[in-house]
């Protein structure tokens, strides 16, 4: 069966059957989640006990030293981090611990204007001054930067490793191959965590990482990185911090004033984090200083923090103008590509700060590859991967034609020469002419009717949590009639006559439904934990 959005739906629950101890044990539903996502009941034993120990982490001891030995001879200490969440919360979280000491620590971060990663300029600023250089979500490949630096330097990062390794102490687990997978999918805060966990040991200070573990949890969510075990604890515990923060347990005041700004109260979810805090920590990297952020996580100071917030708050509203506009003038030029395997737009440097949204937006309508650049001087490019293809190793033969470029998989950042991207959107496409295009498919964890929506569902759904990649939150299908209430450029509210809402937040499926005489028939949807009467429309199929 199709949608109206066209993805063809996939009823997991005709394929995949529970182990019948399991649904004993955990009943119907949340058992058949589980075995749709490969797991069992050892996946909701969220004990810290159960993370993997780090000394297996690529060069983790030789950091360790390093930096134990710089805090003992008082040493000037850089850090410089991303203009993403992740690579702040990982400055934030190294940055905290560090100030537990007498020594001088100064963090730093690029903007989108100065480009991803160490540039040789800032370098040899940085050898006038830094002890000790250390480099969080980037530096893997700055192998000339690093050359130009002639002291010590410690990169800590998860990005894919190229043929030549920096002159520096690399902590990255993809450095080895027999790493377990768990440790090989932590985000750079998370390497950051394990890190200090093993610092605040070697140097037996008064300091618990678990109070601070929100910073990787907020970072793992931000990245998409997968929800493994390991990850699934990080962000469980890290929650349950943010949960102990908003009722002043915990002192962290820029993110307790970030959620009241929001409006989180009470139970906090791992939706909350990834639609509702991080866009907003994300905003100033996109579209003014990144440092807006990483203030807003050091500040001791809680009118200082609310005032952060407030900032955020405002900045993150132009990122949304910024990115409605650059998605239409994106939208068109995608519609003009339809025969290609590989979308490739060019919008003005303007758009540099929501290139990788709008790219994230397009590969996920179109079911494509897709780079989005945008051109000044040069031309910077976001990609995002669909349908499961390694937009980095298809890339990375490429790799001649590029100032700067890493990223995973799914993700990644190159820029280049303007006058090359003609012959780029040439040689991508001719990659991918022996690739057949895959059907679009919508995957339905089970049926699910709206009756059967209780108090004792929700507790069992909410102790499944968190969601995220890897481990996505549970979809269900049932049959009814909706009725729509509120309508807007952004999205549309739907009414059932037993009292449910339905939310739908995809505009072209928006403009189906509204275009429908009657809406009576099957919908896909996911259930808002905190709001069990609110419910995420997905797709519909009428009668």
């Amino acid at each position: 069966m199709k949608g109206l959005s066209g993805k063809e739906w996939v009823l997991l629950s005709e394929i995949i059957k529970p182990e019948e101890d399991v649904v004993s044990e955990l009943g119907e539903v949340v058992a058949q989640i589980l075995a749709n996502r490969g797991q069992d009941q050892s996946i909701l034993d969220l004990r810290l006990k159960r993370l993997l120990p780090p000394h297996r982490i690529p060069n983790i001891d030789l950091a360790v030293e390093r930096i134990k030995k710089a805090i003992d001879k008082r040493e000037r200490i850089v850090l410089f981090g991303d203009y993403d969440v992740d690579g702040i919360t990982g400055t934030a979280l190294l940055y905290r611990f560090l100030k537990n000491f007498p020594i001088t620590v100064v963090p730093l971060l690029p903007s989108r204007q100065s480009g991803y990663g160490l540039n040789k300029r800032l370098v040899d600023k940085l050898s006038h001054y830094a002890d000790l250089l250390i480099t969080i979500d980037n530096g893997t490949t700055a192998v000339e930067e690093l050359r130009e630096f002639k002291r010590d330097a410690v990169v800590i990062d998860h990005h894919n490793v190229g043929e030549e390794l920096p002159p520096a102490i690399l902590l990255n687990p993809k450095l080895s191959q027999d790493l377990p997978k768990e440790l090989k999918e932590l985000s750079s805060v998370g390497l950051v965590f394990y890190l200090i966990a093993l610092l605040t040991r070697e140097l037996n200070i008064d300091y618990d990482p678990r109070l601070d573990i929100y910073l990787p949890a907020i970072g793992t969510l931000a990245d998409f990185m997968p929800l493994n075990l390991t990850n699934r604890i990080i962000v469980s515990y890290g929650i349950k911090c943010l949960e102990y923060v908003q009722k002043g347990q915990i002192k962290a005041y820029g993110i307790k004033a970030l959620m009241e700004r929001v409006g989180l109260n009470g139970t906090i979810t791992s939706r909350d984090i990834t639609f509702s805090i991080v866009p907003r920590l994300n905003a100033p990297g996109r579209v003014s200083r990144p440092s807006v952020a990483l203030k807003l996580f050091l500040t001791e100071d809680p009118d200082r923090a609310r005032s952060l917030a407030n900032r955020i708050e405002e900045i993150n509203q132009r990122r949304r103008l910024i990115s409605e506009r650059a998605y239409e003038l994106a939208l068109k030029q995608a519609l003009s590509q339809k025969d290609r395997k590989f979308l490739v737009v060019v919008l003005d440097s303007w758009a540099g700060g929501v290139a990788g949204l709008v790219a994230g937006r397009l590969s996920a309508e179109f079911q494509k590859p897709t780079a989005v650049f945008a051109v000044g001087d040069q031309a910077v490019g976001s990609v995002r991967s669909a349908n499961g293809i390694d937009v980095y190793s298809l890339l990375s033969q490429f790799s001649h034609l590029y100032l700067k470029w890493g990223g995973h998989s799914y993700a990644m950042g190159l820029s280049m020469e303007k006058e090359k991207l003609g012959l780029f959107m040439d040689l991508v496409e001719e990659s991918l002419k022996d690739v057949e295009p895959s059907s679009t498919i919508l995957e339905i964890d089970a049926p699910l009717s709206l009756e059967r929506i209780t108090p004792e569902l929700i507790k069992k759904l909410h102790s499944l949590e968190p969601f995220g990649e890897g481990f996505p939150p549970p979809t269900f299908m049932c049959e009814c009639e909706l009725i729509p209430k509120n309508y807007d450029e952004n999205r549309l509210e739907l009414k059932t006559p037993s009292g449910f809402s339905f939310i739908s937040w995809d505009k072209d499926l928006n403009r189906k439904l509204l275009g429908l005489e009657r809406l009576k028939g099957k919908v896909v949807y996911q259930i808002d934990l905190t709001r069990p009467k609110r419910l995420h429309l997905l797709d519909f199929a009428h009668e």
